[in-house]
């Protein structure tokens, strides 16, 4: 039984393990080690490799899906920080350059794509039109959603107070799994908390419910900005922290937030990838 070396990180309540050498099947690996109860437990699996001296990310969701992931480029980078205020990292991840700036107390920002609505790059079955705070039905519930992609996809429901559990519950697995989303979708319940600051609930595609999202703060930021043109930062409230989303350069968006190491360790990868997981501080 082989053993692999891995890093737990986590950013405003997203926890991912991070491994930076190749096993033989990510998606099956992925699948034992993401796992809460008989591997390490996370909301996703980091691959952080080197090609052509360029860091390159990939990373899976605990069911073995592939995604892009905001949090998951700030923990990454994190793992790569040689402790530097300043430092700016860039990854590959998503088939683009990211960069990642360390700023005072903590704070990493990182870089993302401009927010897309058209129906071809969420992407929304051929036919439909775009989806811009347009009233839908689904499982009962009348949702005013907003469908786009910040390098993943988003549906956003804006509300005027907190989904309550059973709401959020019934709804939040049937809009990811919604016809309309050949590859499935996030959904990001957002509410205001005042003038520039919003909170939100997450469901994100192939894990379920989680505490953070970078890509699903960005896409709540984008349709608030869409929305209040002369916007220029919103706070966004994760319920496992704050992240910050501003307007960046060419219309990207910009995501600051803190993340942190929590311990390393070794998984035992038996022949069919079920194994165990030591750890260490």
């Amino acid at each position: 039984m082989n053993a692999i070396q891995f890093y737990k990180y986590v950013s405003i309540g997203n926890d991912f393990v991070l491994i930076d050498q190749p096993v033989e099947n990510y998606e099956d690996f992925a699948r034992a080690i993401c796992a809460r109860r008989f591997g390490a437990g996370s909301d996703g699996l980091l691959v952080l490799t080197e090609q052509d001296s360029q860091h390159e990310l990939r990373m899976f969701n605990p069911d073995g899906s592939e995604d892009f992931c905001g949090n998951g480029i700030r923990c990454a980078a994190l793992h790569l920080w040689r402790g530097s205020a300043g430092e700016i990292i860039k990854i590959r991840h998503g088939g683009r350059s990211n960069a990642a700036v360390f700023s005072a107390g903590g704070w990493i920002d990182v870089g993302l794509p401009a927010a897309r609505f058209d129906a071809g790059s969420v992407p929304v079955v051929c036919g439909l039109s775009e989806m811009f705070r347009q009233t839908i039905q689904v499982a009962g519930s009348e949702l005013l959603a907003s469908a786009l992609t910040t390098g993943s996809t988003h549906t956003v429901i804006e509300r005027l107070r907190e989904p309550d559990d059973e709401e959020f519950a019934r709804v939040s697995p049937i809009l990811e799994n919604d016809a309309r989303f050949p590859m499935r979708t996030s959904v990001i319940w957002a509410w205001p908390t005042g003038e520039k600051s919003v909170r939100i609930r997450i469901w994100e595609r192939g894990v379920g419910e989680t505490l953070g999202c970078g890509t699903g703060s960005a896409a709540a930021a984008a349709v608030w900005f869409r929305n209040n043109p002369k916007l220029l930062a919103l706070a966004v409230e994760n319920p496992g922290g704050e992240a910050v989303v501003s307007r960046g350069e060419n219309e990207g968006l910009v995501v600051s937030a803190k993340a942190q190491r929590v311990y390393e360790g070794r998984f035992a990868i038996s022949s069919n990838n079920v194994g165990s997981a030591s750890a260490c501080v």
